[in-house]
């Protein structure tokens, strides 16, 4: 059944070669957006307010930083070969020879969302919605099957429930730390962006 999915998706990318060549862009360039996003969260945080979103940036990072851990364990008990590998004939934009379960890019992408959702959900949709686009992403260029992302969407909630429910006092005592090199270049930026805030 995972190479039935996988091969109607792969019919639709060879029949619609420019949509799945605007997703390899969006894979290429797009997950490096939504990396930098993470960063904007923190540096949107105004020095002395409510650190919600730097916990948040924080929990997301770390999040992902053990979803791909998590995957390294896996790989080392079953090395799932890409599609690509097991089916030379099929349409794929792809060429890595890492293992194809779980998916990196899906287990990274999820585990900062997840890691932010938990910490505020508002936010944390936002991030999730671009997950999904990205792991449906990697089924559409070829490079998963569509059990590689869903075992991604596993480890990365899972990794990020632990994260949040066993490291979150590191996590503000790092934002304590943190802070400290950040809040004195930041500070600058938000008062100009107050002074000319609208409703000010």
């Amino acid at each position: 059944m995972d190479y039935s999915i996988f091969h109607a998706v792969d019919e639709f990318a060879s029949d619609y070669k420019w949509l799945a060549h605007a997703t390899y862009y969006f894979e290429t360039i797009g997950v490096v957006l939504y990396a930098a996003a993470v960063v904007v969260l923190w540096l949107a945080t105004e020095p002395g307010e409510e650190r919600r979103w730097k916990i948040a940036a924080l929990s997301g990072a770390a999040s992902a930083g053990l979803a791909l851990l998590i995957n390294q364990v896996i790989a080392q008990i079953w090395h799932r070969p890409r599609p690509y590998e097991s089916h030379p004939q099929v349409y794929h934009l792809t060429k890595s020879h890492d293992p194809s379960f779980p998916s990196d890019h899906a287990s990274a992408a999820f585990g900062i969302a997840f890691g932010i959702y938990f910490i505020d959900r508002r936010i944390g949709k936002f991030f999730l919605a671009v997950a999904v686009l990205i792991g449906f992403g990697r089924l559409l260029v070829g490079a998963h099957y569509l059990t590689d992302v869903l075992a991604s969407v596993v480890v990365a909630a899972v990794a990020a429930g632990l994260i949040v429910q066993f490291g979150k006092p590191l996590l503000m005592r790092l934002v304590l730390l943190l802070e400290r090199a950040t809040d004195p270049i930041l500070a600058p930026f938000h008062r100009r962006m107050r002074r000319h805030s609208p409703s000010t």
